[in-house]
């Protein structure tokens, strides 16, 4: 059962995404809620494991000889998403006095992990149609870089409303972010051979 602290978060990053800045009221913006919202993974990972399974399912069947077995595939996505969501926080820690964030760094990362969340579901939701075969796969692919684009715009207004800063360092935040889980993501494609 949701508790109403990760409800009213959740609606909180609903709201934001949909226009509604007062959904930031929402926020548990206290230390407890800073921890707290690192919990947000449980509520990625229904939609993470959409988006493996499908990813697993339409794998090339090449791939599927030679790639890594179904537990190491798995194992691999999960690390990758382990790092991935604590990286980001550990980098903007170790650089916030540097880039004058120290006071407003605990409300961008609550922010930032529940509203992970809400980036997860369109994504799971075009890999589901498409596991389903009710999309094609091109389209998939489409509409997913266009959910891209809506996430990587949700994600600048999140840096924006809690860190304030220049268009530039908005957009190089969202970039860095973007780049680092990209990185990690191809690391452990590597290492796995996913």
């Amino acid at each position: 059962m949701i508790n109403s602290q990760t409800s009213g978060a959740l609606l909180g990053a609903l709201e934001f995404f949909l226009g509604r800045r007062e959904g930031l009221r929402r926020f548990d913006f206290s230390l407890d809620g800073f921890w707290r919202s690192f919990s947000a993974i449980l509520y990625v990972l229904p939609f993470f494991a959409i988006n493996i399974a499908v990813e697993h399912r339409l794998r090339a069947p090449d791939v599927m000889v030679t790639g890594p077995s179904d537990g190491l595939f798995v194992l691999s996505r999960l690390l990758d998403l382990g790092l991935d969501w604590v990286m980001m926080p550990l980098l903007l820690a170790a650089f916030a006095k540097n880039l004058g964030i120290t006071r407003t760094y605990a409300s961008y990362i609550v922010v930032r992990n529940w509203a992970s969340v809400v980036m997860s579901a369109p994504q799971a939701l075009i890999a589901l149609l498409t596991g389903l075969g009710l999309i094609p796969l091109e389209f998939a692919a489409v509409l997913s870089l266009a959910v891209v684009g809506v996430m990587l715009r949700y994600h600048y207004q999140i840096v924006g409303a809690t860190l304030g800063g220049s268009v530039a360092f908005r957009a190089g935040l969202v970039g860095a972010d973007l780049a680092l889980s990209l990185i990690l993501s191809g690391i452990f494609s590597n290492l796995f051979g996913a």
